[in-house]
């Protein structure tokens, strides 16, 4: 019979389950729950493993099988989460300065391949107090002056002892009345303390010039988190390429010829996963190159006039950030400090109430000590001469969240029609994007840098 009563009680169990307010989930519904809470099921990825993935396939189209130096030429990667998600009204703010944290990180990353250097310290303590008293607490002495104002001092308030200078201060109460009732209300006496600490400094300061990114990607995932990833090159070549730009002269380095056009993505969705700079070779071979700049603006007025100079003021972001991104990538400079401490702390002390007869507790603390604190500066100065825009255009995200765009080029052709001008005027004396992963178009092959 017992047996019969358990069999259908596990048969009721099964079937649904019923809660205090009669609710009823049925054997379907808890199926589906136990399906969804199973650790072993497939659940959505992070967007950062995404774009992770998509860096180590990316870096495989050149035929190469990780980041770092191959045949003279150094690949980088790095990503950069946004801070904040769409439903911001700052979003695109936020997707742009990733844009620019990710490229900071490429060139940390770069510079410290190039200038690094590392300093390392490492600091050993330890103290141990087992004398008798280590455990004690002394109180003043009977027949002293003022013994009894001092004692219910010592009853009445509690004392943080952390050394024995505290400790003669305790026993000769040389402490004010204020400094009192800010002490905590335990006594607390180290007894044993054992720490480590290990200090990494990484320092490098030098140019960045020739760091080209060769693609950019946004990733997003279930919770609305995007992440953008950079990869980047640098070679002698492009080192070269980049000083003859900055010295105003044509380069003796040749590529495969392309049409302009060719680097404007035909989707509008995919100007929002492209970004930075691009190195080309126009149409004769000579090098060029391509930067993608990018703003954004948020209609939050129903006044047209000020709406309108919303869209001014991120369109001329646009072509700012464009024309800095080739001002960094022909002659920018970068110093950092990276300082990481790693180590470990343990103390034992001992606790006891101020009362007569009452216990003594030991206890130990660990503490784990983990602090970076990194620090980069970067400038960049070059001539806006040779640079046009070739293209502009517009994107709207969540139909809140404007986009606006400059593509800019820097070609030799263009600095040499500006500088012959000058010579002739000195003659004449007069959407919603949601998708999983989006990536830039590749433009380039492994022969271009």
């Amino acid at each position: 019979m017992k047996m019969i009563k358990y069999i259908f009680l596990f048969v009721v169990i099964s079937c649904s389950i019923v809660f205090a307010d009669n609710t009823v989930i049925d054997a379907k519904s808890v199926q589906e729950q136990n399906k969804i809470s199973n650790p072993n099921n497939n659940v959505d990825i992070p967007a950062s493993d995404t774009i992770d993935d998509w860096a180590d396939k990316a870096i495989h189209r050149f035929g190469i099988d990780d980041f770092g130096e191959h045949n003279g030429k150094f690949f980088f990667y790095a990503s950069q989460s946004v801070a904040l998600k769409p439903i911001d009204p700052q979003f695109g703010d936020a997707l742009i300065n990733a844009y620019d944290k990710a490229m900071m990180k490429l060139q940390t990353k770069y510079l410290m391949a190039r200038f690094g250097n590392v300093m390392v310290n490492k600091i050993k303590s330890f103290y141990s107090d087992r004398s008798t008293d280590a455990k004690n607490i002394e109180l003043p002495k009977p027949g002293s002056r003022g013994f009894l104002g001092k004692l219910l001092k010592v009853l009445n308030k509690s004392l943080d002892v952390a050394d024995k200078k505290l400790d003669k201060e305790l026993i000769s109460l040389g402490v004010s009345e204020d400094e009192l009732k800010q002490m905590t209300p335990k006594i607390k006496k180290d007894t044993f303390r054992d720490k480590f600490i290990k200090q990494t400094i990484r320092r490098a300061s030098g140019s960045i010039a020739g760091l080209f990114p060769i693609q950019t990607a946004l990733a997003t995932d279930k919770k609305s988190s995007y992440v953008v990833g950079v990869i980047a090159v640098a070679s002698p070549k492009t080192i070269q390429i980049v000083k003859d730009i900055r010295l105003h002269r044509k380069s003796l380095i040749r590529g495969r010829g392309k049409d302009v056009k060719e680097f404007i993505p035909q989707d509008p969705k995919k100007y929002l996963q492209t970004f930075g700079v691009r190195l080309a070779y126009d149409k004769d071979g000579t090098p060029m190159i391509v930067s993608y700049g990018m703003g954004s603006y948020v209609l939050d007025s129903g006044d047209d006039y000020i709406n309108d100079q919303y869209k001014s003021e991120a369109k001329e972001n646009a072509k700012s950030n464009a024309d800095a991104q080739i001002a960094e990538i022909v002659n920018g400079y970068l110093s950092v400090r990276q300082v990481r401490k790693n180590g470990e702390e343990i103390r034992k002390y001992v606790e006891r109430e101020v009362k007569a007869n009452s216990d003594t507790i030991e206890k130990s603390i660990k503490n784990i000590i983990k602090i970076t604190n990194n620090s980069a500066r970067s400038s960049a100065r070059a001539s806006l001469k040779g640079i046009s825009t070739v293209k502009t255009w517009r994107y709207t995200l969540d139909k809140k969240i404007k986009f606006v765009g400059a593509i800019r080029v820097w070609r030799y052709s263009t600095l040499k029609a500006v500088e012959d001008f000058g010579k002739y005027r000195k003659k004449t004396k007069h959407r919603k994007y949601q998708e999983k992963l989006g990536e830039s178009k590749v433009v380039n092959d492994i022969n271009d840098f």
